[in-house]
């Protein structure tokens, strides 16, 4: 399922009212999040499209956050799913990434070894003991 392009300038206004970016980092127009981020982001979970698609159709014009949470009354289940398509966008883009500072998911060989990093976040699991069942 495809958006049309009145579905995307909708998703546009909407995304640039609720990411409108700040000191440091970018808002949704610069970052064009109604288009190739968004695209990605159904392509990923695709179940999300008819309740977006759905949502979009219904949407009137938004200017403000007052507007955005007057849609999210009307019906949550599907402002969810705008929530959810946007929130991945936003976080999946690299310029995003690169603004707080998260590469992404690395593959990391574990026969090479465990940094101080690595076996700190298992010393937990360590200390409580062994904890299966015969």
């Amino acid at each position: 399922m495809s958006l049309s392009d009145e579905d995307r300038r909708k998703l546009d206004r909407l995304a640039q009212v609720m990411l409108p970016g700040s000191v440091g980092m970018s808002g949704a127009s610069e970052l064009q999040l109604a288009h190739a981020p968004v695209d990605r982001v159904l392509r990923i979970e695709p179940a999300l499209a008819p309740k977006l698609a759905h949502f979009l159709t219904r949407a009137g014009f938004v200017g403000s956050l007052g507007d955005v949470e007057a849609l999210a009354q009307e019906d949550p289940e599907e402002f969810k799913a705008l929530e959810v398509v946007l929130a991945n966008a936003y976080f999946m883009h690299d310029t995003v990434r690169g603004e707080i500072g998260y590469p992404g998911q690395e593959a990391r060989d574990s026969s090479v070894g465990l940094d101080d990093r690595d076996l700190a976040l298992l010393e937990p699991v360590r200390a409580r003991g062994a904890i299966w069942r015969e």
